[in-house]
């Protein structure tokens, strides 16, 4: 219990000082975490990076289900997020203190593979927005599955456009209530099949 209010207060305070950051005041709940991981066959599932993770909430869930070897890197600005993963995951993720604006940079550092990208990321982040998505495009294109979520479905659609997202599932139990979108393998492969 003591950890779940460390990390809520934690949140509510990186909300205060980063309110574009932070999109909520709470952290999601572990309903939307499972929403966020459902239905993938992590089975070959060898590299993931997690943008933006925050607290840990969907790190929590990826380590539930993914092998025991699968590397798993977490991207996260926040220097007391980082600290806060570090303690709390220790040596079985890597945590890179970095900007989203580097995921090409850190994606070849980890070895130039990724087969699972999920993001707790903003829809819209200012002056990155454009080249994430390019990033995230070229590796959809080889493969790889994406997982992110939004509290404004309309604003996926502006921003998305030029990828296959679809609708996963709705969160009402969670504050605010969210949607799931992502790209998954087999849409990839119709999409240009």
């Amino acid at each position: 219990m003591r950890r779940n209010i460390i990390e809520i207060i934690l949140f509510a305070w990186n909300y205060v000082c980063h309110p574009l950051r932070n999109a909520s005041v709470t952290p999601s709940s572990v309903r939307a975490a499972e929403a966020m991981v459902a239905n993938i066959d992590f089975s070959g599932v060898k590299t993931i990076f997690e943008l933006g993770p925050g607290t840990g909430v969907f790190t929590e869930r990826i380590l539930k289900y993914c092998k025991q070897d699968t590397k798993i890197v977490l991207v996260e600005i926040e220097a007391k997020y980082v600290a806060f993963l570090r303690k709390r995951f220790g040596d079985r993720v890597f945590v890179e203190h970095a900007s989203v604006a580097d995921f090409e940079a850190l994606i070849e550092k980890h070895g130039g593979r990724v087969d699972l990208i999920i993001s707790g990321l903003p829809v819209v982040i200012p002056g990155v927005t454009e080249k994430l998505l390019n990033v995230i495009r070229k590796y959809v294109e080889q493969g790889a599955i994406y997982r992110f979520f939004s509290y404004v479905p309309p604003l996926v659609k502006r921003v998305y456009k030029r990828l296959p997202v679809e609708q996963i599932s709705f969160v009402p139990l969670n504050f605010p209530p969210l949607w799931v979108f992502g790209i998954n393998r087999t849409h990839v492969v119709e999409q240009h099949g």
